[in-house]
């Protein structure tokens, strides 16, 4: 993680809004916002159904996670009429390894995945160009702009950074990262049955039987404040369990991204778009899942299983309920997001590609801090090879294709 100078960042404004225009739009450089605020309202509509763009995801993330010199950079794009017409969620930070360096809100370890920059469909061209601009000409001194977990074919994504390249010299480079995996969802529960393999099928319906269908285990789902809360410790304390239990730190370790989650959850609650849901084995909770209604898609977000009751499989406990309550309340589309866990394909999942977006200003320091960047990875590559040459991938380790 970045370190911060320790000195005030002279490059962002003081004002909470400062302006940029041209003759057919106007970009605002917006560096605080509150759900009282007109443009929240606008920001949700613009966003639609991509809640991973949306403010009751990305302003949690920004309260808990910003940084001493960090800033909000929601550069907000309107037409003549003055209606928003695009935005991008961005903040920016000074590092020692970056300089003066964009990111997108939710980046880092909250994994926020299919980030973008929004635009109305029919505005997309005039809004890429005019954020682009804006950064030229009132952001010079940006040194590097970084965006974290973009969809290959986000073609939005793609034609800005074009604009950046072909008009003002920046440097494009597609870093790799995890893929999201995508569950296609049928129409009823027998038929994504069917689509498994005949091992797995065979217990699957097995596990129901004994579990499911005797009221052994029972499905429990958060519907107003008191269930949100009983479902989210429940959540914590499984997730970190497991996560301990192999070596791992577990994501509720960091306070941040316990007061993150917990904060966005209530809004999604409210806004009917939580399905938090835990499975109780004779009682007892025993997995516990945290996923977002998008449209007609559930995003599978945070999990947690009990690691004293193996003999019930409590992951396929979890994830087939998730699945099964997805395809019974209409959902089109089951995403794992991001990570490369084998458990996924099991299911039939489908791979998404994904990437990070790294482009670099035309400048002797951005360049210079570049190489930097690029020497430092190269020899954290080189002794982790030497070091540590049996370790496997964080994320593949942290569940087998039993846990879910």
């Amino acid at each position: 993680m970045a370190t911060d100078c320790p000195s005030s960042n002279t490059m962002f404004a003081a004002d909470k809004i400062t302006s940029f225009q041209a003759a057919d739009w106007r970009v605002e450089h917006v560096t605080d916002l509150s759900p009282d605020d007109a443009l929240w309202t606008q920001w949700e509509q613009l966003a639609g159904s991509r809640l991973f763009l949306g403010p009751r995801w990305l302003m949690p993330w920004w309260r808990a996670y910003r940084s001493p010199g960090s800033q909000l950079l929601l550069l907000t794009v309107r037409n003549q009429q003055n209606e928003l017409i695009g935005l991008a969620p961005w903040f920016l930070q000074r590092t020692w390894l970056s300089g003066h360096k964009i990111q997108a809100l939710g980046c880092g370890r909250a994994c926020t995945d299919y980030m973008s920059i929004l635009a109305q469909p029919q505005a997309e061209e005039a809004v890429l160009s005019a954020i682009a601009e804006y950064l030229q000409h009132s952001l010079p001194q940006v040194d590097h702009i970084f965006l974290e977990a973009v969809e290959a074919d986000d073609l939005t994504v793609r034609r800005f950074a074009q604009i950046m390249v072909t008009q003002y010299g920046y440097q494009s480079r597609d870093i790799d990262c995890l893929d999201c995996f995508r569950l296609s969802l049928p129409t009823d529960w027998e038929t994504w049955l069917m689509q498994l393999s005949r091992s797995r099928r065979r217990r699957v319906r097995q596990l129901w039987r004994d579990q499911f269908d005797t009221g052994n285990a029972v499905v429990r789902v958060a519907h107003d404040q008191a269930t949100l809360a009983e479902g989210f410790e429940i959540l914590v304390d499984l997730h970190q369990r497991r996560q301990n239990a192999i070596g791992h730190a577990g994501s509720f370790s960091s306070p941040r991204f316990r007061e993150f989650l917990w904060e966005t959850a209530q809004m999604h609650l409210a806004s009917g778009q939580l399905r938090l849901q835990w499975i109780e084995l004779e009682g007892k909770p025993v997995a516990v899942q945290l996923d977002l209604q998008q449209g007609e898609t559930l995003l599978d977000y945070c999990s947690g299983i009990a690691i004293d009751c193996e003999y019930a499989r409590p992951g396929w406990l979890g994830v087939t309920a998730a699945i099964r309550g997805a395809i019974e309340s209409g959902r089109t589309t089951f995403d794992f997001l991001r990570g490369d866990e084998s458990y996924k394909s099991h299911w039939r999942a489908e791979p998404v590609k994904m990437f990070h977006l790294e482009l670099i200003p035309p400048t002797l320091k951005a360049k210079s801090l570049s190489r930097l960047r690029a020497a430092i990875d190269h020899t954290k590559a080189v002794a982790k090879r030497l070091l540590r040459p049996a370790e496997k991938p964080a994320q593949t380790e942290a569940q087998g294709e039993d846990d879910s």
